[in-house]
């Protein structure tokens, strides 16, 4: 019986495996800290404007376009409560978002 392991696919193109750490970027999820519900994003911010850059609430240091990071806003007062986290800081973050 023939391997079929290093054949290519039928259009003739290589396999590439997939690559978890790009998938799980950009997927929503919710978080609770200290009793409040958040929802949480990470993103590579590669979309952002050219001189875009975010200030962390946590440490008060810059976050640039192209860095990942995390994006989080209270579940219930939604988007306007948007704030962008270096991820090592929202890990230590205990909330609230102001």
């Amino acid at each position: 019986m023939k391997s079929r392991r290093n054949r290519g696919s039928k259009w003739g193109a290589e396999f590439q495996p997939l690559d978890l750490d790009r998938v799980r970027i950009g997927v929503k999820r919710t978080e609770s800290k200290r009793g409040v519900e958040y929802s949480v994003q990470t993103t590579s911010g590669q979309n952002a404007e050219q001189d875009k850059s975010w200030v962390c609430p946590h440490c008060n240091l810059a976050i640039s376009k192209g860095q990942n990071h995390t994006v989080a806003w209270d579940s219930v007062r939604g988007v306007d409560t948007r704030r962008h986290f270096h991820n090592s800081c929202w890990k230590a973050f205990q909330g609230p978002l102001l």
